[in-house]
């Protein structure tokens, strides 16, 4: 009783002392929150040789200190025949050691200052993570970069990791899920597009050091790098210390500023697309060319996916395929807007493969409800309501906020501009912005519809309660994709 009363006087105490205790708790005022969208250009700053970096101080946290290196690079860059160099690249940087500190050495420094230390590189890009005590900051930072520079990628390691990503190869048909993002790219974005150039069981067998070496030296370049300095010290006291370090860097012989990323097209053609796996459960994802986000759309088209199938419980899509008919545990939509190119709309959900037929009719039909009427005030309000109340989520702590700033300048977008005009251009969005954006990206005439499932289930339908053929469920023609060969990416016959 009294915890709860000391409680109550605290909650009083914040409305001003001159407010009387009230006699029933939701008469309780509080004064209202204000959230200021943190500005990087308060957190950026220059090292000696040109690194980018966004450093932020927060002197009341833990003793700790994260740090972060984005690298501009990734699996675009490879040889041909060399692919999947450049994940073990990533991975070996950390794991494979140093031309002064063998693996096992480093792996015992790092546990002696109990930090954690980790790398990779996908894709477009790639990362070296820092997190240790403050106190060790100097010494953390020194080995950081002696990893970053003078990687070693020894042999025992790099057979281990090509023995592990062989044995993840192996597997590559054996989850509905991995087939299905495998078969999106190819449909997305067809086959020649690097992001489809996977390893195989002959890339791998050809990778060397020698490989993982002349990828790394091409991306040892100050240009290719944005820093990210979060934790508890003092920021004249780091900026002195990183340029000590990063910024004592300097581009080796066979560096290079690393090369634009291939701009993408959708390249799907409408249609049904099947996978034929024997699961209980099919995949389903309807697909459309989305947009990029400095794109004037993207806020009316961000309002207009949390309606139709983003917002959760809320959206249109679950409280149909999911609530009012139970035929999916999850379901939903997603606009991916592109950093470089358009990227992509997917409104998707799985269901018993019988099931997939009507579901798909369904998401359809909401598809199209949105495109050709106006949505409710109250969905707009909800909807607006919570991209904007859940903004402030993205700055919960320093180390997001750096990491925030550091992706928005690698991708070369303006963070103070976009992330401070968000939650004013939500709230302007109105019911005709929403149904202009839904007919002009909503165009379901070009819809790619990708279903994973026991083909025959997914053709035959609910015969019982909801019948009607997967090859009936829009005017598009039906396409069979084979699985492929998990160690040579050929389709199977």
């Amino acid at each position: 009783m009294l915890s709860r009363l000391a409680l109550a006087l605290g909650l009083v105490a914040t409305t001003g002392s001159a407010q009387a205790i009230p006699d029933r708790p939701e008469k309780l005022t509080f004064k209202p929150m204000t959230f200021e969208v943190p500005k990087a250009k308060d957190a950026r700053i220059k090292l000696k040789n040109g690194i980018t970096a966004y450093v932020l101080p927060d002197p009341t946290g833990q003793p700790l200190v994260t740090v972060n290196l984005l690298i501009k690079g990734g699996s675009y860059q490879e040889a041909p025949g060399k692919e999947g160099s450049a994940s073990l690249m990533g991975g070996l940087l950390r794991s494979g050691g140093t031309a002064k500190t063998p693996a096992d050495q480093l792996d015992e420094k790092l546990e002696f200052l109990a930090a954690n230390l980790m790398s990779n590189l996908g894709e477009t890009q790639g990362m070296l993570m820092l997190n240790l005590l403050s106190k060790d900051a100097k010494q953390g930072l020194g080995l950081m970069v002696e990893v970053l520079t003078q990687p070693a990628f020894a042999q025992d390691r790099l057979d281990l990791a090509k023995k592990n990503l062989r044995q993840a190869m192996e597997r590559r048909n054996d989850d509905s899920t991995a087939i299905e993002q495998q078969q999106l790219g190819y449909l997305l974005r067809g086959e020649a597009y690097y992001t489809n150039q996977k390893p195989t069981a002959a890339s791998l067998d050809g990778i060397t050091r020698e490989d993982l070496q002349a990828l790394h030296a091409k991306l040892i370049h100050p240009e290719n790098f944005v820093l990210s300095v979060s934790g508890n010290f003092e920021r004249k006291a780091m900026e002195k210390l990183l340029n000590e370090t990063f910024g004592a860097l300097k581009p080796g012989p066979k560096a290079q500023k690393s090369a634009a990323i291939p701009v993408a097209s959708f390249a799907a053609k409408p249609g049904i697309y099947v996978v034929d796996k024997d699961v209980n459960q099919g995949r389903v994802t309807l697909n459309l060319p989305g947009l990029r986000r400095t794109d004037a759309d993207y806020y009316a088209v961000t309002v207009m996916n949390h309606i139709l199938g983003g917002g959760g419980f809320t959206s249109r899509l679950v409280k149909k395929i999911r609530s009012d008919e139970g035929l999916a545990y999850s379901a939903g939509s997603v606009f991916t807007p592109g950093l470089f190119f358009p990227g992509d709309f997917r409104a998707l959900f799985q269901s018993k493969s019988r099931s997939v037929a009507y579901g798909i009719r369904l998401a359809i039909a909401e598809m199209e409800k949105v495109r050709t009427a106006p949505v409710s005030e109250e969905e707009l309000t909800v909807a607006k309501g919570a991209l904007v109340d859940g903004f402030p989520a993205n700055f919960a702590n320093k180390a997001a906020v750096a990491g925030t700033f550091a992706n928005y300048d690698y991708a070369g977008l303006n963070a103070d501009q976009l992330l401070g005009e968000f939650r004013a251009k939500v709230q302007a969005v109105t019911a005709a912005d929403v149904q202009r954006v839904a007919q002009k990206y909503l165009t379901l005439d070009k819809v790619a519809i990708l279903a994973v499932g026991k083909a025959s289930d997914l053709e035959e339908g609910d015969v019982k309660d909801h019948p009607g053929k997967l090859s009936e469920v829009a005017k598009l023609p039906l396409v069979k994709l084979p699985l492929r060969d998990p160690m040579t990416l050929k389709p199977l016959k």
